[in-house]
C-alpha cells in the first residue's frame, strides 16, 4: 500500500508555535520533526510515502525557512498565494491535488492530510467515497471537531505524538533527511544586547528569502562590525560523524571548512557569518561534491567540538531570529587556519 501526503504548512507551524508548553524551542524544527515521524510511521505500517506535497507562501516566514528541507524529505513545496486579509489559497490547492491523485493515481491507496482545518471535510469525504484509506494528521485542541467526527477517531493521528509523547519538553532528535535533528532550546540572553545598527529592510529581507550572500551578508542588514541582541544559542542537536568519511577526510574537510569561515569574516569585515547564506553559498561551491546535509553535518561538527558557536539574533525587520557562525579564536582549528592563511598570503 502505497501512501501520498499533502502538508498545509502554515496550519502546522502556527498551531505548534500558539503552545506555551513549546515555547523556547524551535517551531520549525518541531515541523520537519513530526513530518519525518509521520513518514516513519507509514513506512512502519507498510504504507510509504511515494509522494508528498507541502504548501505555504514560500516567499514570507515560515515558508522560506524550510523550503529546502520539505524539498530533501519529499514534500515538495507548492507556493500558494496570499491575500491582502492573509488569507491563503492553500486549502484549494492541496484539495485539488488530491483530487488529481484520487483520479489519476491508482496506486495509491491511502491520502494523508496534515491539518486540522475545517475546510477540509469535502475532501476528506471525497477520499472515503472513492474507498482510499484516509489520515487526519493534527493537533486535537486546534482541529475542528467537525473534521474530527467525519474522518472517525481511527483516522485522526495526534501531531504531538510525533515529538515525543505529549509535546511537553524537548522532542527526541528525528531525521531530516540524511540528518537527525532536534528543536534547539533558546537560552536566556545574559548581560545587556548589544546595540543593532541600521540597515537596509530590503536588503535583509530579500536575502533571507533567497538565501544567498547578498548585500554585506548579514540576516538582518547589519552593518559591518555591528551586532543585533543575541536572543538565543542553539546548541549541539544532533551529529552526522557515523556518515561522515573515515577520519583523515573528516580532519581535512572540518579543515577546510573553518577556512571558508575565515575567508568570509575577511569579505564580510564582522567576526561572524550569516548560516543560512555559508551554507548554501560558501559551502555549497566549496563542497559540490556533498548533499546539503553532509555539508550541514559539517558545521555541526565543528560545533560540537567547540570550533564555533550558532547564536540566535534579534531581527529587526521581521518577526523571527537569524542565525550567525561565530568563530572561536582561541580554538587550536582557528589557530592553524589562521596560520595556514597567513603562510598563504607570504607565498603570494
Amino acid at each position: 500500500m502505497h501512501a501520498a501526503v499533502f502538508v498545509d504548512f502554515e496550519n502546522l507551524f502556527y498551531s505548534l508555535r500558539n503552545r506555551d508548553e513549546l515555547s523556547g524551542q524551535r517551531i520549525r524544527d518541531l515541523c520537519l520533526g513530526i513530518l519525518e515521524r509521520l513518514k516513519e510511521r507509514l513506512q512502519a505500517e507498510k504504507s510509504p510515502m511515494v509522494l508528498g506535497r507541502s504548501y505555504a507562501a514560500f516567499d514570507t516566514y515560515p515558508g522560506m525557512e524550510v523550503a529546502h528541507e520539505l524539498a530533501l524529505m519529499g514534500f515538495d513545496p507548492q507556493y500558494v498565494l496570499t491575500g491582502h486579509a492573509g488569507k491563503n489559497s492553500a486549502d484549494v490547492q492541496l484539495a485539488c491535488d488530491v483530487c488529481r491523485v484520487l483520479y489519476r493515481r491508482p496506486d495509491i491507496d491511502a491520502v494523508v492530510i496534515v491539518s486540522g482545518d475545517r475546510d477540509f471535510i469535502p475532501i476528506a469525504r471525497q477520499v472515503l467515497e472513492e474507498n482510499r484509506e484516509l489520515r487526519v494528521v493534527a493537533i486535537p485542541d486546534n482541529t475542528s471537531g467537525d473534521l474530527r467526527m467525519r474522518v472517525g477517531s481511527e483516522r485522526f493521528w495526534n501531531a504531538l505524538d510525533l515529538i515525543g509523547g505529549d509535546g511537553r519538553g524537548p522532542a527526541m532528535p528525528v531525521a531530516v533527511g540524511a540528518v537527525a535533528v532536534a528543536p534547539a532550546t533558546v537560552e536566556p540572553l545574559i548581560g545587556p544586547p548589544a546595540p543593532a545598527a541600521p540597515a537596509s529592510a530590503l536588503v535583509a529581507s530579500v536575502a533571507h528569502a533567497l538565501g544567498g550572500d547578498h548585500g554585506n551578508g548579514y540576516g538582518n542588514g547589519q552593518a559591518p562590525g555591528k551586532r543585533a541582541a543575541i536572543v538565543g544559542h542553539i546548541p549541539v542537536t544532533w551529529r552526522m560523524a557515523d556518515q561522515l568519511p573515515v577520519d583523515g577526510e573528516i580532519a581535512q574537510r572540518l579543515a577546510e571548512c573553518v577556512d571558508l569561515i575565515l575567508r568570509a569574516q575577511a569579505r564580510h569585515g564582522s567576526e561572524e557569518v550569516w548560516l543560512s547564506p555559508f551554507l548554501k553559498g560558501a559551502m555549497s561551491q566549496h563542497f559540490s561534491g556533498l548533499v546539503h546535509p553532509e555539508r550541514r553535518a559539517l558545521v555541526n561538527e565543528l560545533r560540537h567540538r567547540g570550533v564555533i558557536r550558532i547564536e540566535e539574533r534579534e531581527n529587526q525587520y521581521a518577526d523571527h531570529p537569524y542565525s550567525v557562525i561565530v568563530l572561536d579564536a582561541a580554538h587550536p582549528m582557528t589557530v592553524a587556519a589562521k596560520e595556514r592563511a597567513r603562510r598563504r598570503d607570504e607565498t603570494k
